[in-house]
């Protein structure tokens, strides 16, 4: 499969870019392949060579050089792209390619488009925060649940079947492979009978996150929700009940950390003052990747 590229803006206007006029070719993107490290160094007099202060992964530019037919609409292929490429607009770019399927999120900074040439080319500047390609889809990993016992069309006997028979690992390790470092998470809890003051904890690290305390304990009802979310820019704690969401941030412990994973294994446990038997976990995340 050829490489695909596909960018959608925040009012969900999208535009496919291939090696085909469709109706823009893309010939070239930059920025896609390699990444660059923000290195921090200090020199002293007295002191040979320099010191290692710090490196972060840099901004990612992408580049994408297109071009339209000589016979083209040139005046509807730019307004295409005006409106999909609006100034101060955001925007996910997903790349495709055999298997690959990795997405990255973008502020438009440019629009340059060449009207001297009866083929008309443009180039297009994306800048990247967030440096890091990440999956089209979460991944999820339950660490308390329940799996089903049949299928249907099923057959019931006489003397009655369960429905289905609960998992409840105690601890549960996940691997990151990736390249980075404190990746986000989101944490949902799922109350199947009364419970208080649940909690999660990340053994490697020796953080955990608790919602609720003897001071201020959160009873669970039987449905409610907690949703943990641990992202960069993105650290809350909501409680779903009955149809709506709560942020209730005024629960977490004071020694509480929004626990992220980190390169190699990630072991996660959860508990609960009360009714710990009744909490499904699951924990879903998207790898990170420093390149397609």
């Amino acid at each position: 499969m050829a490489r695909k590229i596909t960018c959608t803006n925040e009012d969900n206007v999208s535009v496919v870019f291939t090696d085909k006029f469709a109706p823009w070719l893309l010939e070239t993107c930059e920025g896609l392949y390699e990444n660059r490290n923000n290195v921090s160094l200090s020199t002293n007099t007295m002191t040979d060579g320099s010191t290692l202060q710090g490196s972060t992964v840099a901004m990612r530019n992408i580049v994408m050089t297109l071009r339209d037919r000589p016979e083209a609409d040139h005046q509807a292929n730019r307004s295409l792209l005006y409106s999909l490429f609006k100034p101060k607009s955001e925007g996910v770019l997903f790349y495709e390619e055999n298997e690959i399927v990795r997405q990255i999120g973008y502020h438009v900074e440019s629009v340059t488009i060449d009207a001297q040439k009866r083929s008309r080319r443009a180039t297009v500047s994306l800048l990247c925060p967030d440096p890091f390609f990440v999956d089209a889809q979460d991944i999820t990993v339950e660490m308390a649940g329940w799996v089903a016992n049949f299928t249907w069309p099923h057959e019931f006997t006489a003397a009655g079947e369960e429905f289905g028979s609960r998992t409840a690992e105690r601890l549960k390790t996940i691997t990151n492979e990736s390249a980075a470092d404190n990746i986000g998470i989101t944490i949902t809890i799922t109350a199947r009978g009364p419970a208080t003051n649940p909690a999660i904890t990340h053994v490697e690290q020796g953080e955990s996150i608790e919602i609720g305390t003897s001071g201020n304990p959160l009873d669970l009802l039987t449905g409610d929700k907690v949703i943990i979310t641990t992202h960069t820019n993105n650290k809350h704690v909501y409680l779903e009940r009955n149809g709506v969401r709560t942020e209730i941030n005024e629960y977490l412990s004071e020694n509480s950390e929004f626990i992220q994973l980190m390169h190699g294994d990630n072991t996660f446990g959860y508990s609960a003052e009360s009714g710990e038997s009744y909490l499904t976990i699951a924990i879903s995340f998207q790898y990170h990747y420093l390149g397609v």
